[in-house]
């Protein structure tokens, strides 16, 4: 299957705690490694409000939720929302 060749690790971490701003707060010592392909689409140009924020989509066969951080190199993305595609979930991201 050619997503399977094109899936890279990448890690996965928890929205913890919040802190004293109220924002929720990245759970760095329980990083999950996944496995995800990902790429660059445009969804400006649609009028779905879903995806205005969205600057990649990917695919995993990691159970992913909209809680969650991936990190693909030094870059950290926040999980906008989940679709389930099958076998595999298709992720929005945003960068974090």
């Amino acid at each position: 299957m050619v997503i399977n060749r094109e899936m890279r690790q990448a890690q996965m971490y928890s929205l913890g705690v919040m802190d004293e701003y109220g924002q929720e707060e990245i759970d760095l010592e329980n990083a999950v490694p996944i496995q995800l392909t990902f790429g660059l689409y445009n969804h400006h140009d649609t009028e779905d409000v879903r995806y205005q924020d969205v600057e990649y989509t990917g695919l995993t066969h990691s159970v992913v939720s909209d809680k969650n951080i991936i990190q693909i190199g030094e870059t950290k993305y926040k999980v906008k929302f989940v679709n389930p595609f099958g076998r595999l979930n298709q992720v929005f991201l945003i960068t974090y």
